[in-house]
């Protein structure tokens, strides 16, 4: 079963804090299969807070701690 996480809003002045490397982007779709099992990545459906829009981004907190909306561009926390 695919986890479901609800995003957070991510106000202006907040955002400019914010390391931009750790910037993801959450995607509409269904991920490819890896070529190579053991590389895909492991991805969450996600709820944009902005426009309440269900995405796919990748799980892992090591990578990314906030996100863009790949539909309307707001900015949160996943």
């Amino acid at each position: 079963m695919t986890k479901e996480i609800k995003g957070t809003k991510i106000k202006p002045e907040e955002e400019k804090k914010l390391d931009p490397a750790k910037m993801g982007v959450m995607l509409m779709g269904t991920p490819k299969e890896a070529e190579v099992e053991g590389q895909a990545m492991v991805y969450c459906r996600t709820q944009c807070p902005w426009c309440l829009n269900w995405g796919r981004s990748i799980c892992s907190t090591n990578v990314y701690i906030w996100y863009t909306c790949g539909s309307c561009g707001g900015r949160f926390r996943a």
